[in-house]
């Protein structure tokens, strides 16, 4: 008798694993699918520096998309170990742009510029960017009332350049 409730749980346990099995994968490929975008854009910014700058450890990839125009921002080291960061226009005919990240403030004072300026109820992002040849940080945030706001400042001094409330 007992042998015979084992043979029939088996299957079932069989089942149950193979779909959570297939479930899992079907999520990893839509998670791949979903940031082959954005990889392919970093792979992008990182064809049209090479040879040119000495970017030699990256850390982190932004996407601008500002009100004129794309910018891809890499983060990272310069082989002399000096972090570095670099401005990508989209446009192939645009200037890359090359500074050291201690010329400007940090995303981390970025972000608590926000938070005395604004008092948000949350902060969502801070992303470099750049608007008019000023390289920028532009922060994203929710206020009280749960409304997306957007404030930009200059990323050499952290002096406000534009914001966008209540959307």
């Amino acid at each position: 008798m007992r042998k015979k409730r084992r043979l029939r749980i088996f299957p079932i346990i069989l089942i149950v694993v193979v779909l959570l099995l297939i479930v899992f994968g079907s999520g990893l490929m839509f998670l791949n699918s979903a940031e082959k975008p954005l990889k392919t854009t970093e792979e992008t910014a990182l064809a049209r520096i090479k040879g040119n700058v000495d970017l030699k450890k990256k850390d982190q990839f932004y996407l601008y998309n500002g009100v004129k125009e794309t910018y891809y921002v890499l983060t990272g080291e310069n082989s002399s170990g000096k972090k570095i960061i670099v401005w990508v226009p989209k446009k192939k005919s645009g200037e890359v742009l090359v500074k050291y990240a201690s010329d400007g403030i940090s995303e981390q004072k970025a972000r608590s510029i926000v938070q005395a300026d604004k008092k948000p109820a949350k902060i969502l992002n801070a992303t470099l960017g750049m608007e008019d040849g000023i390289p920028l940080w532009e922060v994203s945030y929710l206020d009280k009332n749960d409304k997306l706001g957007y404030y930009d400042m200059s990323f050499g001094e952290g002096e406000w350049l534009r914001q966008i409330e209540n959307l």
